[in-house]
């Protein structure tokens, strides 16, 4: 019994070392593959830990949205109305700026507006992420374009942004019903309606443009950009196509608008044609007509008090705003019988 107890404790013994030297082995693994990524993490953060800070600084992927074309504006026989063509905006990126009040400055002066006008576009933006630009100006003339892009380096985070607005083909033409494009505002980026868009986007802000924005917007498309620590492009490294807003065809006549807003000239008043078995629109003309110009980019304060000290009243569009005697509209009735019973010529005037 003896023996085979002593024998027992031997086994077990041998087997409790086998057992312990493997322990032992993995544990020196252990410690290896420790010590082994300790190295590296120093190696990485320590030994190249600069390097490697200037290269991701130097290197970055920025994402710029492409504005789509808006849809066209056309008559009732498919005559453009409103087309696109291409606009040049200047565009600032804060995060690309160390010394934005010298940069501020000097686009005053180049572009020769008042530096409070951008000043309050910054302000507006304040609560907006840094990698999204803000619009300063926009549709800036072809002496400024090549300025700013032969003085870049001197203009950190200033760009030159391509976006389609429009080309009203006729000037002033129905512009109260047609409308024009502004800056998104503060207010209308909070809405529902406008959940898509950012700041400095332009949208409807009255009449066609501002009822059909959806049909008339598209999608916007984006570019995937490399850029070094100024801001400047690499490369591209992704591209995704806009989609154009859609088409809307109006039931307007351009040639009977023409002579509608002819007549009225340097009068107020309304003209409305309408086709008296299908109820379309033909005509529709408001007067004195609105300059669409002074209101793209947004409208200055000395204008608009002229406009609103105008006894003419270019604001109202009278077709819809105008407040006039119920009974006016009943004399087209009784002007008709009249001429129906020959009472009355179209020469028959009376005081």
């Amino acid at each position: 019994m003896r023996r085979e107890t002593q024998k027992l404790r031997t086994v077990n013994e041998e087997e409790l070392s086998i057992l312990k030297k493997r322990i032992d082995f993995a544990i020196g693994i252990i410690i290896l593959l420790v010590a082994i990524l300790i190295a590296r993490l120093w190696h990485l953060q320590i030994l190249k830990g600069p390097e490697f800070a200037t290269l991701s600084e130097s290197n970055s992927v920025r994402i710029r949205d492409v504005s789509a074309p808006r849809g066209n504006i056309l008559d009732r026989h498919g005559r453009l109305i409103i087309t696109n063509r291409p606009y040049f905006n200047v565009v600032w990126f804060r995060e690309d700026a160390p010394n934005p009040d010298e940069v501020i400055k000097k686009l005053s002066g180049i572009l020769q507006d008042d530096i409070s006008v951008f000043l309050n576009r910054i302000r507006d933006a304040a609560g907006q992420p840094r990698y999204i630009p803000i619009l300063l100006k926009e549709d800036i003339p072809w002496k400024s374009l090549i300025y700013i892009e032969n003085h870049r380096l001197e203009l950190p985070g200033v760009r030159i942004e391509v976006v389609p607005s429009r080309k009203y083909q006729y000037s002033n033409l129905a512009s109260h019903l047609i409308g024009y494009l502004g800056q998104i505002s503060k207010k209308e980026l909070q809405s529902s309606q406008y959940q898509q868009n950012k700041g400095g986007d332009q949208v409807g802000k009255m009449g066609i443009e501002k009822q059909f924005e959806k049909t008339l917007s598209g999608e916007k498309g984006r570019r995937y950009l490399e850029v070094d620590v100024h801001g400047f492009e690499q490369q591209q490294l992704k591209h995704i196509d806009p989609l154009p807003g859609n088409d809307i065809q109006l039931t307007l006549d351009v040639d009977l608008q023409k002579t509608a807003e002819k007549a009225m000239e340097n009068k107020a008043g309304a003209v409305i044609v309408m086709e008296v078995n299908s109820g379309r629109v033909l005509t529709i003309s408001s007067s004195p007509e609105l300059k669409i110009d002074q209101f793209v980019g947004g409208i200055s304060s000395k204008v608009w008090k002229e406009h609103l000290e105008d006894p003419l009243h270019p604001l109202i569009d009278k077709t819809i705003q105008g407040q006039y005697p119920p009974g006016s509209t009943y004399k087209i009735v009784t002007a008709l019988a009249g001429l129906s019973e020959k009472i009355i010529t179209p020469k028959t005037v009376f005081y």
